[in-house]
């Protein structure tokens, strides 16, 4: 804090002497700023300071624009907030934060700081000519209001992860609008919303950052669950095929696709995306399992058979072979079926429909010797 102060010391100087010529102020004015400069030495005096401060309001009261004390306050201010903005400190994995019940007080002066700097920075470009000092001060009011933006965002942040969402919004939404051009707050702004569920909002800031980063795959990726999880599935199959675009091995992206098109009775649509899945990861199952579901439903016979298959290869349960059995038998496909439905009956040796299938299939492919060893079973199992 004190190093604050230290340099404005310098920089007060330096001001004193440019700003003369360029700025002139009443004598009332040029009497509170000789006495405001005086207290502002005597830094490490609190009072002081405060009178400094109270002193360079009044010089700004006769003229607004004074870049003197416009800084001089500025920094004032900045010296205030600092000293009591709240503080996060992690060590060994444990995090404590200090000064939260002060975060209101620091953004009030925060508040007052960054419009000053700015102010001290657009009097400055109406100076025809800006002179050597006069630029260490330009530069050092826009390093300030730099700092004075960070800090009020940094609040916010602290505020969202002490689950103070209204606070938090309150801080995120003044920040983001002195500078609509960021997005951290915006960003931050979508955690609170979502962790507070309100939807419209969330829906909202996405919009907004994608505003000014319309390319980030994470926020359209975002804005697409956003929609998903609202079962708005039409607004949220556009951003899902963007990321599919630029991201064709995201399998998760995919599978989201192609469950939105699902529900929207999309079938032909959702079952080219499980395709391209199936070709990164062939041997997920529950894809295959989408896959020959939707297969069904579109007529398409060979590619069912195929993902059944392949299904069974993964999981020759007695459940699976019992589908693929009664399917083929549908099909009216027998030849090579009688393996898989001997199967069925030795997983399943007391199912009498396991039994009955094996004759059934039997006696289509021409084998007396299986259809009487299984009639023979069947006997048993009356």
């Amino acid at each position: 804090m004190k190093n604050i102060i230290i340099i404005g010391a310098v920089l007060l100087l330096l001001l004193t002497s440019c700003a003369s010529n360029r700025q002139k102020l009443s004598p009332q004015a040029n009497l509170n700023l000789k006495s405001a400069n005086v207290y502002y030495q005597q830094k490490d005096i609190e009072k002081s300071l405060e009178k400094a401060l109270s002193l360079y309001e009044k010089v700004l009261q006769d003229n607004p624009q004074h870049v003197l004390a416009l800084k001089r306050s500025a920094d004032l201010n900045l010296f205030f907030a600092t000293a009591i903005e709240p503080k996060k400190n992690e060590k060994d994995g444990v995090v404590e934060y200090r000064n939260m019940d002060k975060a209101h007080s620091a953004i009030e002066y925060f508040k007052i700081t960054y419009p000053r700097y700015n102010m001290v920075l657009d009097v400055l470009n109406t100076f025809p000519k800006l002179n050597e000092d006069e630029r260490a001060i330009k530069r050092d009011a826009q390093k300030k209001k730099e700092s004075s933006w960070v800090r009020m965002f940094r609040i916010g942040q602290y505020q969202f992860e002490n689950k103070l969402y209204n606070d938090a919004i309150n801080t995120l939404e003044y920040v983001y609008q002195l500078d609509p051009k960021r997005n951290e707050p915006l960003r931050v702004l979508v955690a609170v919303y979502q962790e507070t569920k309100n939807e419209e909002k969330t829906e909202y800031f996405l919009n907004k950052v994608l505003e000014v980063s319309p390319d980030d795959i994470g926020i359209i990726r975002m804005m697409g669950d956003n929609y998903y999880n609202r079962q708005m599935y039409d607004k949220a199959i556009p951003f899902y095929e963007k990321i599919l675009n630029v991201r064709p091995l995201d399998v998760n992206n995919m599978l989201l696709l192609s469950s939105s098109y699902i529900e929207l009775k999309k079938y032909q649509n959702a079952y080219e995306v499980l395709v391209k899945v199936l070709k990164l990861e062939p041997n997920n199952k529950d894809v295959l399992i989408s896959a020959k579901e939707l297969a069904r439903v579109l007529g398409n016979q060979a590619a069912e058979i195929e993902y059944m298959k392949k299904i069974l290869t993964l999981d020759s349960s007695k459940e699976n072979l019992e589908e693929f059995v009664f399917r083929m038998i549908n099909f009216e496909k027998y030849d090579d079926l009688m393996p898989y439905a001997e199967d069925w009956y030795y997983k399943d040796t007391t199912n009498k429909t396991a039994v009955g299938v094996c004759i059934t299939i039997a006696n289509k492919i021409g084998r007396k010797d299986l259809e009487k060893k299984y009639g023979d079973i069947f006997k048993t199992l009356q």
